[in-house]
Protein backbone atom coordinates (compact mmCIF):
# COMPACT_ATOMS: atom_id res chain seq x y z
CA UNK A 1 0.00 0.00 0.00
CA UNK A 2 3.12 2.59 0.59
CA UNK A 3 4.66 1.36 -1.96
CA UNK A 4 1.43 2.45 -4.32
CA UNK A 5 0.89 5.79 -2.45
CA UNK A 6 4.16 6.55 -2.88
CA UNK A 7 4.04 5.41 -6.76
CA UNK A 8 1.26 7.73 -7.12
CA UNK A 9 2.85 10.42 -5.64
CA UNK A 10 6.15 10.03 -7.78
CA UNK A 11 3.51 9.97 -10.79
CA UNK A 12 2.14 13.77 -10.22
CA UNK A 13 5.51 14.92 -8.84
CA UNK A 14 6.13 14.61 -12.72
CA UNK A 15 3.77 15.35 -14.36
CA UNK A 16 3.81 18.59 -12.24
CA UNK A 17 7.43 19.04 -12.99
CA UNK A 18 6.97 18.77 -16.93
CA UNK A 19 3.97 20.90 -17.10
CA UNK A 20 5.44 22.96 -15.39
CA UNK A 21 8.54 23.35 -17.97
CA UNK A 22 6.58 23.29 -20.75
CA UNK A 23 4.44 26.39 -19.42
CA UNK A 24 8.03 28.03 -18.91
CA UNK A 25 8.32 27.77 -22.70
CA UNK A 26 5.32 29.11 -23.32
CA UNK A 27 5.75 32.15 -21.49
CA UNK A 28 8.46 32.64 -22.64
CA UNK A 29 7.25 32.45 -26.42
CA UNK A 30 4.28 34.64 -25.54
CA UNK A 31 5.35 37.27 -23.58
CA UNK A 32 8.46 37.46 -25.33
CA UNK A 33 6.75 38.00 -28.51
CA UNK A 34 3.79 40.40 -27.27
CA UNK A 35 6.49 42.64 -25.35
CA UNK A 36 9.56 42.62 -28.20
CA UNK A 37 7.93 41.42 -31.96
CA UNK A 38 7.37 44.99 -33.90
CA UNK A 39 6.26 44.86 -37.36
CA UNK A 40 6.45 48.77 -37.55
CA UNK A 41 3.10 49.69 -37.53
CA UNK A 42 1.42 52.71 -36.72
CA UNK A 43 -1.85 53.75 -34.16
CA UNK A 44 -5.03 53.76 -35.97
CA UNK A 45 -8.11 54.69 -35.09
CA UNK A 46 -12.03 53.11 -34.79
CA UNK A 47 -15.45 53.56 -33.48
CA UNK A 48 -16.77 51.42 -30.71
CA UNK A 49 -20.09 50.52 -30.83
CA UNK A 50 -21.01 53.12 -28.32
CA UNK A 51 -19.80 55.80 -30.98
CA UNK A 52 -16.67 56.61 -29.06
CA UNK A 53 -13.20 57.00 -30.51
CA UNK A 54 -10.92 54.17 -29.82
CA UNK A 55 -7.17 54.45 -30.35
CA UNK A 56 -5.55 50.89 -31.60
CA UNK A 57 -2.22 50.46 -30.77
CA UNK A 58 -1.13 49.12 -34.31
CA UNK A 59 2.08 47.00 -34.01
CA UNK A 60 3.01 43.85 -33.42
CA UNK A 61 0.96 41.10 -31.87
CA UNK A 62 -1.48 43.64 -30.18
CA UNK A 63 -2.02 46.08 -33.39
CA UNK A 64 -5.67 45.55 -33.13
CA UNK A 65 -5.75 46.05 -29.43
CA UNK A 66 -6.42 49.43 -27.91
CA UNK A 67 -3.62 51.54 -26.30
CA UNK A 68 -4.47 51.00 -23.08
CA UNK A 69 -4.97 47.21 -23.47
CA UNK A 70 -1.83 46.76 -25.03
CA UNK A 71 0.44 48.70 -22.48
CA UNK A 72 -1.12 46.82 -19.80
CA UNK A 73 0.02 43.17 -22.12
CA UNK A 74 3.00 44.52 -22.66
CA UNK A 75 3.29 45.20 -18.58
CA UNK A 76 1.94 42.05 -17.83
CA UNK A 77 4.38 40.24 -20.26
CA UNK A 78 7.40 41.93 -19.03
CA UNK A 79 6.53 41.16 -15.58
CA UNK A 80 5.83 37.63 -16.22
CA UNK A 81 9.30 37.00 -18.28
CA UNK A 82 10.88 37.32 -14.83
CA UNK A 83 8.25 35.28 -12.85
CA UNK A 84 8.72 32.70 -15.13
CA UNK A 85 12.30 32.30 -14.21
CA UNK A 86 10.86 31.76 -10.49
CA UNK A 87 8.66 29.37 -11.64
CA UNK A 88 11.54 27.60 -13.50
CA UNK A 89 13.83 27.47 -10.03
CA UNK A 90 10.77 26.43 -8.15
CA UNK A 91 10.24 23.66 -10.39
CA UNK A 92 13.88 22.45 -10.60
CA UNK A 93 13.70 22.68 -6.45
CA UNK A 94 10.14 21.55 -6.14
CA UNK A 95 11.35 18.17 -4.44
CA UNK A 96 13.44 20.33 -2.00
CA UNK A 97 10.54 20.57 0.50
CA UNK A 98 7.11 21.55 0.95
CA UNK A 99 8.31 25.02 1.08
CA UNK A 100 9.52 24.33 -2.63
CA UNK A 101 6.17 23.11 -3.29
CA UNK A 102 4.48 25.59 -2.30
CA UNK A 103 6.34 28.73 -3.41
CA UNK A 104 5.80 26.50 -6.44
CA UNK A 105 2.03 26.77 -6.70
CA UNK A 106 2.59 30.36 -6.03
CA UNK A 107 4.44 31.28 -9.00
CA UNK A 108 2.69 29.11 -11.13
CA UNK A 109 -1.27 30.63 -9.79
CA UNK A 110 -0.14 34.36 -11.42
CA UNK A 111 0.93 32.37 -15.01
CA UNK A 112 -2.06 30.60 -14.71
CA UNK A 113 -4.06 33.80 -14.18
CA UNK A 114 -1.93 35.88 -16.88
CA UNK A 115 -3.45 32.65 -19.15
CA UNK A 116 -6.35 33.57 -18.76
CA UNK A 117 -6.40 37.14 -19.19
CA UNK A 118 -4.48 36.95 -22.41
CA UNK A 119 -6.10 34.61 -23.95
CA UNK A 120 -9.61 35.78 -22.84
CA UNK A 121 -8.74 39.33 -23.16
CA UNK A 122 -6.65 40.50 -25.94
CA UNK A 123 -8.39 41.16 -29.71
CA UNK A 124 -7.54 37.56 -31.65
CA UNK A 125 -3.89 37.15 -32.96
CA UNK A 126 -1.52 34.98 -34.83
CA UNK A 127 -0.52 34.04 -31.16
CA UNK A 128 -3.54 32.23 -30.50
CA UNK A 129 -2.60 29.05 -30.32
CA UNK A 130 0.04 29.68 -27.41
CA UNK A 131 -2.38 31.42 -25.53
CA UNK A 132 -4.30 28.36 -25.52
CA UNK A 133 -1.60 25.58 -25.13
CA UNK A 134 -0.15 27.72 -22.12
CA UNK A 135 -3.92 28.48 -20.72
CA UNK A 136 -4.14 24.27 -21.14
CA UNK A 137 -0.82 23.50 -19.84
CA UNK A 138 -0.96 25.75 -16.51
CA UNK A 139 -4.42 24.73 -15.65
CA UNK A 140 -4.07 21.21 -15.72
CA UNK A 141 -0.37 21.49 -13.82
CA UNK A 142 -2.27 23.43 -11.62
CA UNK A 143 -4.41 21.40 -10.99
CA UNK A 144 -2.69 18.02 -10.36
CA UNK A 145 -0.11 20.72 -7.76
CA UNK A 146 -3.03 21.16 -5.73
CA UNK A 147 -4.10 17.54 -5.38
CA UNK A 148 -0.41 16.56 -4.83
CA UNK A 149 -0.29 19.34 -2.11
CA UNK A 150 -3.16 18.37 -0.59
CA UNK A 151 -2.17 15.03 -0.20
CA UNK A 152 1.50 15.91 0.89
CA UNK A 153 1.35 18.47 2.82
CA UNK A 154 1.45 18.42 6.15
CA UNK A 155 2.31 21.33 8.77
CA UNK A 156 5.03 21.00 10.96
CA UNK A 157 3.98 24.06 13.46
CA UNK A 158 -0.20 22.22 13.54
CA UNK A 159 -0.58 23.44 17.33
CA UNK A 160 0.41 27.54 15.82
CA UNK A 161 -2.19 29.67 15.54
CA UNK A 162 -2.21 31.71 12.26
CA UNK A 163 -5.03 34.02 12.80
CA UNK A 164 -3.72 37.05 11.64
CA UNK A 165 -2.70 35.22 8.56
CA UNK A 166 -5.95 33.91 7.95
CA UNK A 167 -7.57 36.99 8.42
CA UNK A 168 -5.20 38.97 6.07
CA UNK A 169 -5.59 36.60 2.79
CA UNK A 170 -9.22 37.20 3.65
CA UNK A 171 -8.94 40.77 3.45
CA UNK A 172 -5.98 40.76 0.98
CA UNK A 173 -8.52 38.85 -1.26
CA UNK A 174 -11.46 41.49 -0.99
CA UNK A 175 -8.81 44.17 -2.64
CA UNK A 176 -10.51 42.89 -5.73
CA UNK A 177 -13.83 44.91 -4.74
CA UNK A 178 -12.34 47.69 -5.79
CA UNK A 179 -13.79 46.75 -9.69
CA UNK A 180 -16.95 47.40 -8.12
CA UNK A 181 -16.15 50.99 -8.59
CA UNK A 182 -16.67 50.53 -12.94
CA UNK A 183 -18.88 47.62 -12.58
CA UNK A 184 -21.71 49.17 -10.26
CA UNK A 185 -22.50 52.68 -11.52
CA UNK A 186 -22.48 50.40 -15.75
CA UNK A 187 -25.25 48.01 -13.54
CA UNK A 188 -27.32 50.92 -12.24
CA UNK A 189 -27.34 53.43 -15.44
CA UNK A 190 -27.46 50.88 -17.85
CA UNK A 191 -24.36 52.10 -19.18
CA UNK A 192 -21.23 50.56 -20.92
CA UNK A 193 -18.34 49.95 -18.94
CA UNK A 194 -15.80 53.04 -18.32
CA UNK A 195 -12.86 50.96 -19.78
CA UNK A 196 -14.79 48.96 -22.27
CA UNK A 197 -13.01 50.72 -25.28
CA UNK A 198 -13.51 47.78 -28.26
CA UNK A 199 -14.41 44.63 -26.21
CA UNK A 200 -17.62 43.06 -25.29
CA UNK A 201 -16.31 42.33 -21.74
CA UNK A 202 -13.36 42.51 -19.37
CA UNK A 203 -12.47 39.16 -18.19
CA UNK A 204 -10.29 40.58 -14.88
CA UNK A 205 -13.36 41.11 -13.48
CA UNK A 206 -14.89 37.64 -13.75
CA UNK A 207 -11.71 36.13 -12.78
CA UNK A 208 -10.88 38.22 -9.58
CA UNK A 209 -14.40 38.47 -8.44
CA UNK A 210 -15.57 34.92 -9.40
CA UNK A 211 -12.26 33.26 -8.35
CA UNK A 212 -9.48 34.99 -6.62
CA UNK A 213 -12.18 36.26 -4.17
CA UNK A 214 -13.95 33.17 -3.13
CA UNK A 215 -10.37 31.24 -2.89
CA UNK A 216 -8.82 33.84 -1.01
CA UNK A 217 -11.94 33.79 1.71
CA UNK A 218 -11.80 29.64 1.36
CA UNK A 219 -8.15 29.48 2.31
CA UNK A 220 -8.36 32.11 5.19
CA UNK A 221 -11.35 30.48 6.90
CA UNK A 222 -9.77 26.64 6.33
CA UNK A 223 -6.63 28.21 7.71
CA UNK A 224 -8.49 29.34 11.09
CA UNK A 225 -10.12 25.43 11.16
CA UNK A 226 -6.48 24.43 10.65
CA UNK A 227 -7.04 22.13 7.54
CA UNK A 228 -4.37 21.44 5.19
CA UNK A 229 -6.14 22.77 2.26
CA UNK A 230 -6.07 25.97 4.05
CA UNK A 231 -2.15 26.08 4.49
CA UNK A 232 -2.28 25.38 1.02
CA UNK A 233 -4.20 27.65 -0.84
CA UNK A 234 -3.67 30.68 1.73
CA UNK A 235 0.33 30.41 0.97
CA UNK A 236 -0.27 29.86 -3.00
CA UNK A 237 -2.57 32.91 -2.93
CA UNK A 238 -0.67 34.62 -0.84
CA UNK A 239 2.51 34.91 -3.05
CA UNK A 240 0.02 35.05 -6.14
CA UNK A 241 -1.39 38.94 -4.42
CA UNK A 242 2.73 39.21 -4.27
CA UNK A 243 3.28 38.64 -7.51
CA UNK A 244 0.36 40.65 -8.94
CA UNK A 245 1.39 43.62 -7.40
CA UNK A 246 4.54 43.30 -9.03
CA UNK A 247 2.67 43.11 -12.09
CA UNK A 248 0.41 46.51 -11.64
CA UNK A 249 3.42 48.21 -11.03
CA UNK A 250 5.05 46.84 -13.99
CA UNK A 251 1.33 47.54 -15.99
CA UNK A 252 1.42 50.80 -14.93
CA UNK A 253 5.17 51.75 -15.71
CA UNK A 254 3.78 50.09 -19.74
CA UNK A 255 0.86 52.51 -19.89
CA UNK A 256 2.94 55.73 -18.62
CA UNK A 257 5.54 54.79 -21.06
CA UNK A 258 3.05 54.78 -23.62
CA UNK A 259 1.51 57.56 -22.55
CA UNK A 260 -1.70 56.30 -21.39
CA UNK A 261 -3.18 58.81 -18.70
CA UNK A 262 -5.41 57.45 -15.70
CA UNK A 263 -6.97 59.15 -13.66
CA UNK A 264 -6.37 59.86 -9.63
CA UNK A 265 -9.17 57.40 -8.81
CA UNK A 266 -7.73 54.33 -10.95
CA UNK A 267 -4.69 54.74 -9.54
CA UNK A 268 -5.54 55.19 -5.89
CA UNK A 269 -8.13 52.46 -6.57
CA UNK A 270 -6.45 49.97 -9.00
CA UNK A 271 -2.87 50.36 -8.77
CA UNK A 272 -2.46 51.69 -4.91
CA UNK A 273 -4.85 49.19 -3.29
CA UNK A 274 -3.02 46.39 -5.08
CA UNK A 275 0.43 47.51 -4.75
CA UNK A 276 0.28 47.97 -1.22
CA UNK A 277 -1.57 44.32 0.12
CA UNK A 278 0.75 42.86 -2.23
CA UNK A 279 3.65 44.07 -0.65
CA UNK A 280 2.22 43.10 3.03
CA UNK A 281 1.32 39.23 1.56
CA UNK A 282 4.86 38.96 0.68
CA UNK A 283 5.57 39.80 4.18
CA UNK A 284 3.10 37.64 5.53
CA UNK A 285 4.03 34.81 3.34
CA UNK A 286 7.67 35.03 4.30
CA UNK A 287 6.80 34.53 7.97
CA UNK A 288 3.85 32.18 7.42
CA UNK A 289 6.39 29.95 5.87
CA UNK A 290 8.79 30.14 8.38
CA UNK A 291 7.31 29.64 11.45
CA UNK A 292 4.67 27.10 9.97
CA UNK A 293 7.66 24.99 8.35
CA UNK A 294 11.04 25.33 9.72
CA UNK A 295 13.85 25.15 7.35
CA UNK A 296 14.75 21.26 7.97
CA UNK A 297 10.90 20.41 6.76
Amino acid sequence: MNITIRDETMSKSKAVFWLSLIVVALVWCSAGMGLFYSDSGQPGIVENIYGETIRLFGDGVYANDSIFKAATAKGSDLVMLIVSLGLLAATLKRDGGIRARLLHGGFLAPVLYYSATTAFGVTYNRMFLVYLLLFSAAFFAMIVSMVDLNETVHPANEDGKFTGTAIFTILAGCTTLVWLMSILPAAVTGEHLDIIEIYTTEPTFIIDLGIILPACIFGGVMLLRKKVIGYVISSIMLNFLAVMAVTVIGQAAMQLHYGVAASVRQVIGYVATFVVFGAIAAVVNANFLKNCWPKSK
